[in-house]
């Protein structure tokens, strides 16, 4: 029998091992698209990410036969373990072949790093903040991710089963499809909104990373205030809105950014979309460059999918139709650009505030997403 043995990523080479390696293991699932692997070397250097500032994180690699057959991210998130009071080691970027003593590898591995610190459950998979992939895919297989998702196979699902983790939270995906007309009734909300609330849109004359950044950040902490009560919530400290800006502002598609003010220039709410760069992503294998840079942006302009990225309104501002005005905009422009679906995104099972928002168009549930979690002890 062909031992396994895992060991910490601790070399840049080893980091792109890491963050190929699901590339590679999941090529032939249609549905699964890779992380952008410039992010990703970001993202998983500690000197770099600004998550770091509140979090410990460690990657390992798994080995058999002296072939990489598995990885996982273990993070302790101090911030969310004071928040919640809690003792907890996340972990996300979990991958194996179909191999169960692979993964037990791996969630040994992990376990001993959790009792190290004097941790008492593993949860995953989850992220350093919400701004980062999280969630096992449970439902859906064959529905392609979005760019803010990960796939995960059907097989992963039995493992985490197997090894005794229990469901803690779970996320339903929806796809809308984009009406041939702007509904009436949005229209007349819309405008009674604007009339009795003084909102307006913010328009841009053009993308300019001077003008946008300032709004971006004012967009993550409604965020933080909107959000804050959610599973697991990790709100976004000025310094990672920086490193955020620096993400996806490339992203930004101004037909599908809307930003609510009131008279005093106040956000109040906002919702971003992008068209879906997943095809392209696919295709380039996760890299922007040397050359993936072109096919992975001519796909932002030409993808028939939006990928609603986030949406939020200020606590004073609920029930009052505000998210209105931004769907008015952003459906009028997919439909002048032929989009054909729009996909949401995980949301909570219960937050059917969210859910209720899509009771007027054609939905589907296509995809549910979960995490999970497991005590350990001595």
């Amino acid at each position: 029998m062909s031992q396994i043995f895992v060991k910490e990523v601790v070399s840049q080479r080893e980091r792109k091992v890491f963050i190929d390696f699901p590339t590679t293991l999941l090529s032939s699932y249609p549905s699964f698209t890779p992380y952008v692997f410039e992010d990703e070397m970001l993202n998983l250097n500690p000197k770099k990410n600004p998550a770091s500032r509140y979090c410990d994180f460690k990657l390992f690699l798994a080995y058999k036969n002296q072939q990489v057959v598995g990885r996982v991210c273990a993070i302790i998130n101090h911030y969310a373990n004071d928040k919640y009071n809690e003792k907890r080691l996340r972990f996300n970027r979990i991958d194996c072949i179909d191999d169960y003593e692979v993964f037990q590898a791996l969630m040994h591995t992990i376990t001993s790093y959790a009792l190290a610190n004097h941790l008492e459950a593993l949860v995953g998979p989850l992220g350093f903040s919400d701004q980062d992939k999280e969630g096992l895919l449970t439902e859906g297989f064959e529905e392609l991710n979005m760019f803010v998702t990960l796939y995960t196979p059907p097989y992963y699902v039995d493992f985490f089963k197997k090894y005794g983790f229990e469901i803690d939270a779970t996320w339903h995906e929806y796809q809308i499809t984009i009406p041939k007309e702007v509904p009436p009734f949005l229209l007349r909300v819309s405008q009674r909104v604007k009339e009795h609330h003084g909102l307006h849109l913010v328009h841009f004359a053009k993308k300019s990373r001077t003008l946008l950044a300032p709004y971006i950040k004012k967009l993550l902490t409604l965020m933080n205030l909107t959000y804050k009560d959610l599973y697991g919530y990790v709100p976004v400290e000025e310094v990672l809105m920086d490193h955020l800006v620096d993400q996806y502002y490339p992203l930004i598609n101004l037909q599908y950014l809307q930003l609510v003010c009131d008279k005093d220039e106040n956000l109040v709410a906002f919702g971003l979309m992008i068209p879906s760069p997943v095809k392209a992503l696919k295709r380039i294998h996760g890299h922007l460059f040397p050359f993936g840079f072109i096919d992975f942006f001519k796909e932002l302009k030409t993808s028939k999918v939006l990928d609603m990225m986030v949406v939020a309104v200020h606590p004073d501002y609920k029930k009052t139709g505000v998210l209105s005005l931004i769907f008015v905009k952003s459906i009028q422009h997919a439909i002048d650009q032929g989009i054909a679906f729009a996909e949401t995104g995980p949301e909570l099972s219960y937050n059917q505030e969210v859910q209720s928002l899509w009771k007027h168009f054609q939905t589907r549930h296509h995809k549910t997403r979960s995490a999970f979690l497991k005590k350990i002890t001595l």
